[in-house]
Order: C-alpha cells, then sequence, then structure tokens
C-alpha cells in the first residue's frame, strides 16, 4: 500500500510565494455564494429577533461574510433600522455589530 503525503513531500522545493498561493487558491475553492433570500424568510427573520429582543432570548445568527458561514450566538442589545445594523451581546460577553443584509439565517437558542 501506497501512502502518499500530498503536498507535504513537494513545499520544501516550492517558494513560499508558491506555498502561500496554494493556501489562497485551496481558501478560495471553500468559498460560497451567498444564498438568495425571499421576502417571507426577512419578514420571519425580522419577526424572531423582535420577539427575542423584547423577552431577552438568546439567537443564533448565521452570518454571511467574505464566502464564508459565520455562527454567533448572543443577544439583540440594540437595532437601529437606519443603518441597518443591531448590537449584539455575545454569550462570551462580547459585543459585535450585524448588518441586516449578512443575516441569512436566525433561530431563537432554548
Amino acid at each position: 500500500m501506497i501512502r502518499d503525503r500530498g503536498n507535504k513531500k513537494w513545499v520544501s522545493l516550492m517558494l513560499p510565494e508558491h506555498v502561500k498561493m496554494l493556501r489562497d487558491m485551496s481558501v478560495d475553492l471553500k468559498r460560497q455564494n451567498k444564498p438568495v433570500l425571499d421576502e417571507y424568510q426577512i419578514q420571519e427573520f425580522e419577526e424572531r429577533i423582535k420577539y427575542a429582543q423584547e423577552f431577552k432570548l438568546p439567537l443564533e445568527f448565521s452570518i454571511f461574510e467574505n464566502g464564508f458561514i459565520k455562527n454567533m450566538v448572543g443577544r439583540v442589545m440594540k437595532m437601529d433600522p437606519l443603518e441597518k445594523k443591531m448590537k449584539v451581546k455575545t454569550m462570551n460577553d462580547n459585543i459585535e455589530f450585524v448588518h441586516f443584509h449578512e443575516i441569512i439565517n436566525v433561530q431563537i437558542k432554548d
């Protein structure tokens, strides 16, 4: 049985620029297109956010950033409809700002 180590055996022969280019290329291959949301999904997200803010419930956000989906759990502290963003206090007491157009899913966390 032949066990190949893939790119590891060739890295010592490559220039650092080539290694960086290969790493960047592997990251680019994992990028996704942003899912398209219809107006009913957006309205449902807004209702969940308002409900959770009223009763101080934690939410789990799926946020689309630069081709990747990031999950975040926290409570909505303040909503700014003019700038279309929310102030969210995460479970580890950090404050983050989430723009409405970055949200692709919202779930109420139990």
